[in-house]
């Protein structure tokens, strides 16, 4: 049987992997970030759509939550911890970002009341899944299928342009077009699951 200092990260539990990155192994937080990374990335992607926007956030979480790492109590949920963080950082994005945007000031505030506390906003991760998935599905055939390459197959513009006979600037215009219609319908799909108050008091 292997000792507990021949055992690989792998084989440890995340507090165990927790107490070795505090004390000075920090190399097994690479295994940290390969449980979680897939969860964060859903929650923030979930919220933005936006492939290079959504992965500089996911990284920061996990920067944040190591330089945090003491912070964290063993023994309680490091998933919830770190979903903590992550909705915290889009929190700041949305924040940072609104100034520029009257929806999408309007969309963090929604944000924001709906992550009140982890119970309401697991319930609202689910909501907003839903309505993503309704959304994508009313998109026409060529709009959804630069989603596809672009965020379920991480195609870069050039590939994508030459798979689909048009040009990489035509794409990133079409994506920006797309990134506005989906989160417009993604705050009517909210609304009516009842949010319809908060989402449309601040849209023209």
């Amino acid at each position: 049987m292997a000792s507990r200092n021949s055992q690989t990260g792998c084989d440890l539990t995340t507090d165990e992997l927790v107490r070795r990155v505090r004390g000075g192994n920090t190399d097994d937080y690479e295994e940290i970030v390969n449980r979680y990374q897939r969860e964060i990335l859903r929650i923030v992607s979930l919220t933005l759509y936006d492939r290079s926007q959504t992965e500089d956030i996911v990284q920061q979480v996990f920067v944040n939550a190591f330089v945090h790492l003491a912070d964290f109590e063993l023994g309680r949920d490091f998933g919830a911890w770190l979903r903590t963080i992550a909705r915290n950082a889009v929190r700041e994005h949305l924040r940072n970002h609104a100034r520029y945007d009257r929806r999408l000031r309007a969309y963090g505030e929604l944000v924001n009341q709906r992550w009140e506390d982890d119970d309401r906003a697991v319930d609202f991760d689910e909501s907003l899944r839903q309505a993503l998935h309704n959304c994508l599905q009313r998109l026409p055939p060529k709009a959804a299928r630069t989603i596809r390459l672009r965020y379920h197959e991480g195609l870069d513009f050039r590939t994508m342009a030459a798979r689909m006979n048009t040009t990489a600037g035509a794409l990133r215009n079409l994506l920006s077009r797309v990134r506005v219609q989906l989160r417009e319908c993604i705050e009517r799909g909210l609304a009516r699951q009842g949010d319809s108050c908060i989402v449309s008091k601040n849209l023209p």
